[in-house]
């Protein structure tokens, strides 16, 4: 895990690789005439940068920046994103929310178990009414006492199972009177 935030340089660069190595998925596809496959490839690499589009639309610069990020903060855990934005969300949740999510894998990158794949799917969500991001780890960590507060009164977590090899949980802010 990197302890501190990424340089500009540091993400061009792990951009850059992602891509290159994703180029050269295609092309020995396309080589070994797997076209579908290529397809497959090109689509998914399209899926993922549209998502990073979309999550731009929360306007927050601090969360949008640890969601971009994470997966290369924390190389030992596959980290999957689902989005739904419809809704800027309030610029006063972006820290708190990015703080949370920062801790909570930190938390179980601390304790995982090297030999068990680590999974974590991120769906984040906010519209008019409301922000919701959904949290779902597996693989094998040892079960600590997360008690962490979450920095804002607007957010709550709601933690729905919590076990050595699945935790999976919500932060839900109501925008109602924001």
């Amino acid at each position: 895990m990197i302890d501190q935030p990424l340089s500009v340089n540091e993400v061009l660069r792990h951009i850059q690789h992602d891509f290159l190595n994703q180029l050269q998925l295609i092309k020995m596809n396309l080589a070994l005439d797997h076209v579908e496959e290529a397809n497959q490839l090109v689509d998914q690499l399209s899926t993922k940068y549209q998502r990073f589009s979309i999550i731009n639309g929360l306007k927050c610069a601090h969360l949008i920046e640890w969601l971009q990020t994470c997966q290369w903060r924390f190389p030992s855990i596959t980290i999957t994103m689902e989005s739904d934005i419809s809704d800027s969300a309030p610029t006063e949740w972006d820290v708190p929310l990015r703080n949370y999510l920062e801790s909570s894998l930190q938390s179980v990158h601390e304790t995982i178990d090297p030999f068990v794949e680590q999974n974590c799917h991120i769906y984040v969500m906010s519209t008019k009414q409301k922000v919701e991001i959904a949290v779902e780890m597996k693989g094998h960590f040892e079960k600590s006492d997360f008690s962490i507060p979450i920095q804002s009164e607007d957010l709550s977590v709601i933690h729905e199972e919590y076990s050595d090899t699945v935790w999976r949980y919500r932060v839900i802010g109501s925008k109602e009177g924001k």
